[in-house]
């Protein structure tokens, strides 16, 4: 996975309201719990985790996210990371 960008201080004052991250912020939670618990059978949408965890990244790049906030995205990165590896040793030759 790619690491996040640091915030410079001119950045800062670009950033979007933290406000406006909570509709994404829990529409991207419902998706990353969707992605990780599917079975191959019910995915339907192809966007694999690669795809959630840019849009998560995207988030806390382009918005000044509060603490709970960013402890949100980090716990969505985390997750769809550690299926990411559990998926990966499951279809790993033995």
């Amino acid at each position: 996975m790619a690491a996040t960008r640091m915030e410079t201080p001119a950045d800062v004052g670009t950033l979007r309201s933290a406000s406006l991250a909570d509709v994404e912020l829990d529409h991207l939670e419902r998706m990353v719990q969707y992605v990780t618990r599917r079975t191959e059978t019910d995915d339907v949408s192809k966007l694999d985790f690669e795809y959630w965890d840019r849009r998560l990244r995207k988030l806390a790049q382009t918005h000044d996210l509060v603490t709970t906030q960013r402890q949100r995205v980090i716990a969505l990165l985390d997750l769809l990371e550690r299926e990411m590896l559990f998926q990966a040793r499951g279809t790993a030759p033995v």
